[in-house]
């Protein structure tokens, strides 16, 4: 018998004593005659019957077939042309199949399945999508675990679907406004401005998270906004702007000297990673 999951019914087997016997699996079997051989599918499995008993109505319907019980023998003849399939004898008034119809590697129990979550099954399955790992396990009756915390993120297909490794958290810390200030410039605009604006210069103090928002004609005239923001800012806050962090962008790179005259240490990324300006970039992609 080959076992394919675990029976999770209330239905018992009642034998003429009148007591139930407990299901523990369902599986199939397969009986091989000389002439036929014969399937039985959805065979329960009783762990406390020491005998194999078979429904004459299960087998019957499963393999198109009718039986014919005489005193000393019985007969299973097939349904369409009467022709006899299999004959075994009357033992002690009880009609045993006999043993040779059962394989010997058919009585090993294979293929047990533990129940496990929708989530077990998309691993066990080689990580296809929700959708398709429920369509199999309603397909094939496999054997769920109910799951109580629902579906989770699988964490080896986010790094398979991954571009690109994860950046690491800077080090970069701020205790106080102006202690460090993110800056990027986003465009060009596909949409001039009504004052020609083209291109957008954007600030954010690592400490408070406000943010200033400043339009441009040109890349260049970064050079002359962030003296006027620092200005600003300086005067606001009643502090001084300790460090800048940005890209590589020539417009920044511009006001290295400036930079050094006011006391500004200025942190730039390494190239190809605008992920690692963090908020400032988040926002110029929208």
């Amino acid at each position: 018998m080959s076992v394919h999951s675990e029976y999770d019914g209330t239905d018992e087997v009642v034998i003429g004593d009148g007591s139930g016997l407990r299901v523990s699996h369902i599986g199939s079997l397969v009986l091989h005659s000389p002439t036929r051989t014969f399937h039985l599918k959805d065979t329960l499995c009783l762990p406390s019957t020491q005998k194999n008993l078979i429904s004459v109505q299960h087998f019957t319907t499963q393999n198109n077939v009718f039986v014919e019980f005489h005193p000393l023998y019985f007969l299973v003849k097939d349904q369409i042309t009467g022709a006899i399939l299999l004959k075994g004898v009357c033992e002690n008034g009880v009609y045993p199949f006999p043993d040779s119809l059962v394989d010997s590697s058919s009585k090993i129990l294979a293929n047990v399945h533990e129940r496990t979550t929708i989530d077990g099954w998309h691993k066990r399955l080689g990580h296809p999508s929700h959708k398709t790992v429920t369509s199999l396990v309603r397909s094939f009756s496999l054997p769920i675990k109910k799951d109580t915390q629902g579906s989770t993120l699988c964490t080896s297909c986010s790094i398979n679907k991954a571009h690109q490794q994860p950046f690491h958290s800077t080090s970069l810390q701020s205790h106080a406004p102006l202690d460090l200030i993110y800056t990027d410039v986003w465009g060009p605009s596909h949409t001039i401005g009504l004052d020609g604006s083209r291109y957008y210069l954007i600030l954010v103090d690592h400490f408070t998270k406000y943010m200033w928002f400043c339009p441009m004609v040109a890349k260049s005239s970064v050079s002359t906004i962030f003296p006027q923001f620092k200005h600003l800012v300086e005067t606001k806050f009643q502090g001084k702007i300790k460090s800048v962090y940005s890209d590589n962008g020539g417009e920044f790179v511009a006001l290295k000297n400036y930079f050094s005259i006011h006391g500004i240490s200025h942190y730039t990324t390494a190239p190809h990673t605008p992920n690692k300006m963090g908020l400032p970039s988040d926002v110029t992609v929208i």
